[in-house]
């Protein structure tokens, strides 16, 4: 979510949203203007004229939107137009989005689009393997060639399953290399004279946490919820990356030439995690009911929350001219309320990063090729997405200039997630993107890095979970019973740590981790690694 919302969804989110997709390293940089239709779309409407148009479903994640049915009204018109389809945009609050996708899943509710990740409880590849989604490899190239051509084929390689594409992947402005820290609110840091330069890992935060938990009875001193894990989500923090979706056991280490496969929540790096955060819920840090946390959007935009994981690559130490626009994640723009940004890691390329914002055509999608079209639209036709994005110009944001927006208050707001919808490169900056000159400058240095960052070992590597998709199941049920809980510090170590281990080799965890290491080794072999 920031654009650092955008992660939850990283998520989110993600928020923080985790970074996700890439830019600038395409076949196809597009720094012109972006054409309203692709050349590919001008040749399919000549033929759709004297079809009837059809209504296609497209479901996010997002907080209530106020005035989406002008928005949606106006969107329509440009859809109607173009591909000769109509769009029913349906909005799920985060807090029950992937129950909601993952019950139309396994019900074979038909959908044409969703949003969907392999972050969080979305479980893109789980899906994808299962059957829930379209096939649409050849249907990207036949009806979104632009879609295609801007993702390098290497990232592309990110998103596949058993050789075949599942998901389009959202080509986001804030490139591919990212880092991960903290983000701590400016006044408060001001306020407790707290050194936040020094800060290279989560409890150097805690004097900070303290004065706050001490001065300021009305905020939250840290942020957790299970759609932004503070450990499950974030394994370069740890050194690792997963392999598959970021939960299920299987992780590898970033400087493990040999790439063996381990069991994360069997590392000594876990277990002084848990006892960190156990400390800090104890101490009020945390949220009482942290643990069954799924919507971190409303706190956030109340602006309660004092600190939270974040992505800031560059931080303020790299760029200090940020310092100018950034604010707190999601905190009303008007309001002003300022950040410090601070990295623990370098920048790195997770074998995750491509799956980090997905469209997704539904299995039972009864117009596919219709659903592909509007993927396309939405990523190459500059008014459609910023209608939808920001609303329109004049009522709902000034247009400073050709990058540069102002949210005009209490009109229509896209709450931060434009980045669920499509590729966002080289359109307007979002109204916290105050500083273009800066933004600009910071985005350059993030293109740098994706040529030179580090590479996660498995990247282009993905797990087929076919063969312990029974054990899959009983893990993830483990997982959601447990893992919450000890992770946001709600439930003493001492206590459970050893009932969630042996809870997940009862379920087949050790199972999963060697089906992970023979798939690797022969990826391995086929590879040349």
């Amino acid at each position: 979510m920031l654009k650092q919302k955008k992660k939850i969804a990283s998520i989110i989110a993600l928020s923080l949203i985790v970074p996700i997709a890439l830019a600038g390293c395409g076949t196809d940089t597009n720094q012109g203007k972006q054409p309203d239709v692709s050349p590919s779309q001008t040749a399919q409407v000549k033929g759709q004229q004297n079809e009837q148009p059809v209504e296609l479903t497209f479901y996010i994640g997002n907080s209530p939107i106020k005035d989406m049915d002008r928005i949606m009204e106006a969107a329509n018109k440009i859809i109607k137009e173009k591909i000769n389809a109509t769009l029913k945009l349906v909005v799920t609050d985060w807090s029950t989005y992937p129950q909601k996708v993952n019950l139309m899943i396994s019900s074979g509710e038909p959908f044409d689009l969703a949003f969907t990740a392999s972050s969080g409880e979305l479980n893109y590849f789980q899906n994808a393997s299962k059957g829930a989604f379209k096939d649409i490899t050849e249907l990207l190239d036949k009806y979104a060639p632009t879609t295609k051509s801007r993702v390098p084929e290497k990232i592309w390689q990110g998103v596949k399953v058993n050789g075949k594409i599942y998901g389009s992947i959202n080509y986001q402005v804030w490139g591919m290399a990212g880092a991960r820290g903290v983000q701590l609110r400016k006044d408060l840091v001001d306020k407790y004279q707290f050194d936040w330069k020094s800060a290279k890992k989560w409890e150097d935060l805690t004097p900070f946490l303290d004065a706050v938990k001490k001065g300021e009875p009305d905020m939250i001193p840290w942020e957790y919820s299970n759609q932004a894990d503070n450990f499950a989500d974030m394994s370069v923090v740890y050194g690792m990356d997963s392999v598959g979706d970021n939960k299920i056991p299987g992780w590898v280490r970033y400087n493990d030439k040999d790439i063996k496969v381990i069991n994360q929540y069997e590392t000594q790096e876990y277990k002084d995690y848990l006892k960190l955060f156990r400390s800090w819920y104890q101490k009020g840090y945390i949220k009482k009911d942290a643990a069954t946390m799924k919507d971190y959007v409303p706190d956030r935009r109340a602006k309660r929350i004092a600190a939270l994981y974040s992505s800031p690559y560059p931080d303020l130490i790299d760029l200090p001219e940020l310092a100018s626009s950034t604010f707190m994640s999601m905190a009303p723009p008007d309001d002003k309320v300022y950040s410090y940004t601070k990295r623990f890691t370098e920048p790195f390329i997770s074998a995750n990063t491509p799956s980090g914002a997905l469209i997704a055509v539904g299995a039972n999608s009864k117009h596919p090729e219709k659903a592909v079209q509007l993927i396309e639209l939405l990523n190459t036709n500059d008014e459609l997405y910023h209608l939808l994005a920001f609303g329109e110009e004049g009522k709902d944001y000034k247009k400073l200039s050709e990058k540069k927006i102002d949210m005009i208050k209490d009109q229509y707001n896209f709450n931060w997630s434009e980045w669920e919808i499509g590729q966002s490169y080289n359109r307007i900056l979002w109204d916290q993107n105050t500083d273009v000159e800066s933004r600009e400058k910071s985005l350059n240095i993030i293109y740098q890095a994706d040529k030179t960052a580090m590479i996660s070992p498995v990247m282009g590597f993905v797990f087929n979970t076919e063969p312990v998709k029974t054990q899959m199941a009983n893990v993830d049920a483990t997982l959601k019973e447990l893992l919450y809980a000890l992770d946001s510090g709600s439930a003493d170590p001492d206590k459970y740590y050893d009932e969630f281990i042996k809870k997940l080799k009862n379920a087949g965890a050790d199972t999963i981790i060697a089906e992970k290491q023979k798939q690797i080794n022969e990826w391995k072999k086929l590879n040349g690694k």
